[in-house]
């Protein structure tokens, strides 16, 4: 009995002692951290070693993993590794880390045989199929990586377990629908993979995207791989296919929240008319009001006054003077944007003393550059020396434009962001020719900003002949405009004229798709097959190529074969 009181007594006195040991070595730990932060690893090293025996063993063993590699003493690593499996032989963090480190270092036969350990240990697991995979594919071991994965096909009994590993073999193997549709099966079993799904897909090339989007939009509908279709399609800079991949979804609250996720990352990759349209979507589905605001933001950056003053009209400001400052001057933009300076302006006069010097200065340039909207120069110098500032680049560089002052309105655009259609045609035409002035040029302008598309069509026109080096751009801009007007069969003149005048010219490349698309329009497959062909072969390095292919695929489709 005594030896068992002494037994007894020395277990409590190690149960009262043990919060203090695991105090001192989280302490080791956090003390080894610090070291590694401060780019000490040798002295951290024996710290992370001394902390293997606290509660977090794992995170003092990848401390010395890192610490290791950076010092060059994998052995000693290896040699921890091993005592620890001794003990505890399942442990996946000290299986991932020997893995890792015999990988890297390129000791590929001992790796081999620390997977076939790792396999014995934890049968049908399929971890340690995963982890070996992922490190011969970081290593560039594609043909490795692929036995180890049929390997365990035939050791698990299907591959839905290993879909993820399966998906970023076949993509790095250039099999862009296989690596596609296995991340599709990956999103069943690992959602929390998508961002690595589009990492993987993202490196299709061009002519291999569309079977991309097949798998990814195929029925059913899912949520998951409807996101990473999303997602990619942002970053291919198509940013309407973006957001049709998600809007299709049926609304649900996954769905709202992907939609919520979608506009803030469309945001970030400056595509705010898709942002404005996510979040337009999401409040129309029971998403949180406050979002509203966000939701106007986007849609005014992506040219969508209209949407946005309806969405302000959801945004409740009571008892948050600043919120309301914000809301107020959004309309003023809003308005402005749509060439109603002077409601613009009286949305400004009711904010009265609310608005501080800088708030009204904004504002006041907003209006004025309604007013250069609609045309009205001298409204718009009026209301710029009200905002005590007659040298606002962006207004002050639209008139002098309007006026054909190109010298002026080239200083002052090159810094502008704006991506209107208006401020994409002129800096275009702008970067194309070195003239100084052209009357007839701003006043193609002038009749674009007062929606005068017929005016505005015949001016571009006239211009060209005033701008021989700003000639194709000009007529182009022209064509595009006709094709808007009843006079739309002018659009086939003056492309024909670029093609066969300025052959060498970026716009020729345009002017054949975009004859091409009218004349199938119009009825004549044929003729629309010869000059998409002509494209595709004359401009092979063309970016309007991959839409040429398609176009063509559509006029063979609707023309019947020849008997």
């Amino acid at each position: 009995m005594a030896s068992v009181r002494r037994c007894a007594g020395v277990l409590a006195f190690l149960l009262g002692l043990w919060p203090r040991v695991a105090a001192a070595q989280s302490k080791t730990l956090l003390q080894a951290l610090d070291l590694e932060s401060a780019g000490k690893c040798a002295e951290a090293l024996p710290l992370f070693r001394q902390s293997l025996g606290d509660g977090d063993a794992a995170g003092a063993l990848l401390g010395f993993e890192r610490c290791a590699a950076y010092t060059g003493r994998q052995d000693t690593l290896l040699v921890i590794v091993d005592s620890i499996l001794l003990r505890r032989p399942k442990d996946p963090v000290a299986r991932v880390v020997q893995l890792r480190t015999l990988t890297t270092t390129q000791r590929f036969d001992e790796a081999r045989q620390a997977f076939a350990q790792w396999v014995a240990a934890v049968p049908r697991d399929p971890e340690p199929f995963r982890q070996y995979a992922r490190q011969l594919l970081d290593e560039g071991r594609t043909r490795a990586a692929d036995t180890v994965l049929q390997l365990a096909v035939t050791t698990l009994g299907s591959a839905r377990e290993i879909s993820a590993e399966m998906a970023e073999l076949r993509g790095s193997l250039g099999m862009w629908d296989a690596s596609a549709r296995a991340w599709r099966d990956a999103m069943t079993v690992s959602p929390y993979l998508e961002q690595s799904a589009i990492f993987v897909l993202l490196q299709a090339p061009a002519p291999a995207r569309d079977s991309v989007r097949a798998v990814l939009a195929a029925e059913p509908p899912e949520l998951h791989a409807r996101r990473i279709l999303a997602g990619l399609e942002l970053r291919w800079r198509s940013a309407r296919d973006a957001w049709q991949a998600l809007s299709a979804l049926p609304p649900n609250d996954s769905t709202v929240q992907a939609w919520i996720e979608f506009a803030a990352d469309a945001e970030q990759q400056d595509a705010w008319r898709a942002a404005g349209d996510a979040y337009a979507a999401a409040l129309a589905h029971g998403a949180d009001r406050s979002l509203s605001l966000k939701a106007a933001t986007a849609a005014l950056q992506g040219g969508e006054p209209e949407l946005a003053l309806q969405l302000l009209g959801n945004v409740s400001s009571a008892g948050d003077p600043s919120l309301a400052t914000s809301i107020l001057l959004l309309q003023v933009r809003a308005l402005s944007q749509l060439g109603r300076p002077q409601e613009a302006d009286s949305v400004l006069a009711s904010m009265g003393a609310r608005a501080d010097t800088s708030s009204r200065g904004d504002a006041l340039r907003a209006i004025a550059w309604g007013w250069v909207r609609v045309g009205d120069l001298t409204k718009a110098r009026a209301a710029l020396a009200r905002a005590g500032s007659d040298a606002d680049a962006h207004a002050t560089a639209w008139i002098a434009l309007y006026e054909g002052d190109l010298k002026t309105a080239r200083a002052g655009l090159r810094r502008i962001e704006e991506t209107s259609r208006e401020a994409v045609i002129a800096m275009s035409l702008l970067a194309r020719t070195k003239a100084d002035s052209s009357r007839k040029a701003g006043e193609a302008f002038l009749a674009l900003a007062r929606s005068d598309t017929a005016r505005a069509a015949d001016l571009f026109e006239a211009a060209a002949g005033e701008l021989p080096d700003g000639a194709p751009i000009l007529l182009g801009i022209a064509a595009r405009l006709y094709a808007a007007t009843p006079d739309s069969t002018r659009s086939l003149t003056i492309w024909q004229t670029i093609v066969d005048t300025y052959p060498q010219a970026p716009e020729a490349a345009e002017a054949e798709l975009e004859w091409a698309r009218m004349l199938r329009r119009h009825g004549d497959g044929a003729a629309a097959i010869a000059r998409l062909e002509h494209l595709i072969l004359t401009y092979p390095q063309s970016a309007l190529v991959p839409q040429a292919r398609r176009e063509l695929e559509i006029a063979k489709g609707a023309v019947p074969p020849v008997q």
